[in-house]
């Protein structure tokens, strides 16, 4: 039995003393090393992997809310609301050109790691794509807006320059109306001048103490003067003035009226009133119309 023991410890010990040369020899520290270091460049490409996607994920995002804010562009574009559509088209334009330097990382990247995934690569091209399409894309929507502004300034300026006109129109209007004003009063006073007649009716002493008539002698009549005041008799539009009480029984037109013109009426008083039935007829020869009464 001791010499089975010794035997067991003997082989333990050569046992231990070849482990102790495996591991303390070169080959074995090699593979250890290359372990070690395909442990770190799949650590490595597996972080670089999940980068890849988180920047993926990113640029699709992006895209997509590239791809909403172009339906709010042509909606505010067709309401006329340019400048927040403006507004937009820059904000839109500012992400292209983040996202394009994403891809061009992302590409330098997976060219830095030898990356053999065809749908990676085939995925970034699609983004690549997509945000050059969307980068022509927007310029063509500045180049429109920057038209429209351009036509909307030119119809602000025709707008104003109307507006301008139509003012100016309308103080020529306002200075015709005035004048057209003025004229219709002038035309009125003349009108009402042509159509002013005078009259007296008095005693023959009145009509003497006013210059209006003479009183005639033993072999001549009464008669009217050619020089009458007009402050002193009472005057009348001859369109309207047809009635003219005498309020006496006793009368003489001292004036010459033509007698076709003009009827003498009595009243149930018995005093008399004249009564023109021809107004042109009766002023043409004069507007004045003078009459004694007793």
């Amino acid at each position: 039995m001791r010499k089975i023991h010794i035997i067991s410890v003997l082989m333990l010990l050569v046992v231990s003393l070849a482990s102790c040369d495996v591991e303390s020899s070169s080959k074995y520290q090699q593979v250890v090393a290359e372990r070690d270091s395909l442990a770190i460049v799949a650590s490595n490409v597996t972080t670089d992997f999940e980068s890849s996607l988180k920047t993926i994920n990113e640029i699709e995002s992006a895209l997509q809310t590239i791809r909403e804010a172009e339906n709010i562009i042509m909606i505010e574009n067709q309401e006329g609301n340019s400048d927040y559509a403006k507004a937009q088209i820059e904000a839109i334009d500012r992400t292209i050109q983040q996202n394009k330097a994403k891809i061009n990382d992302l590409e330098k990247q997976l060219a830095d790691a030898g990356s053999k995934s065809k749908q990676l690569s085939a995925t970034v091209t699609r983004l690549k794509d997509e945000l050059s399409q969307k980068d022509t894309y927007i310029n063509k929507l500045r180049e429109e807006l920057d038209v429209k502004t351009e036509q909307v300034t030119q119809l602000t300026e025709q707008v104003n320059d109307l507006h301008q006109n139509v003012q100016e129109l309308s103080s020529n209007i306002e200075e015709l109306n005035a004048h057209n004003t003025q004229q219709q009063a002038t035309i009125a006073q003349q009108d009402s001048e042509l159509n002013t007649v005078y009259y007296m009716i008095a005693p023959i002493g009145t009509l003497e103490d006013y210059g209006l008539a003479t009183k005639g002698g033993l072999f001549s009549k009464n008669s009217a003067t050619n020089d009458f005041d007009k402050k002193v008799m009472m005057a009348a539009d001859k369109r309207e003035l047809r009635h003219l009480p005498l309020n006496t029984r006793k009368y003489t037109i001292l004036t010459n009226h033509p007698e076709s013109s003009y009827e003498i009426t009595k009243g149930e008083d018995g005093n008399y009133s004249l009564e023109i039935v021809d107004p042109e007829a009766f002023w043409n020869i004069s507007n004045y119309l003078i009459i004694s009464i007793k």
